[in-house]
């Protein structure tokens, strides 16, 4: 395998593990939203990230 191409390997392997840590944490819930929304229904960020704190916590939690 030349340089160039285990380079390419490892940018692979980065990007591949960067989108899966920003799906696994949530990061990219905004733009897989966005893939999946109607046009006109479609939140702003700002409201989506509102909306989403508002179900998280509007239901008791039963941790404790």
């Amino acid at each position: 395998m030349s340089a160039g191409l285990a380079v390419e390997a490892a940018r692979t392997t980065a990007r591949r593990l960067w989108s899966w840590l920003r799906q696994v944490s949530g990061d990219a819930a905004y733009e897989t939203y966005l893939r999946h929304a109607t046009a006109g229904a479609q939140l702003t960020r700002t409201q989506f990230y509102l909306d989403s704190v508002s179900r998280q916590y509007s239901t008791p939690s039963r941790c404790c």
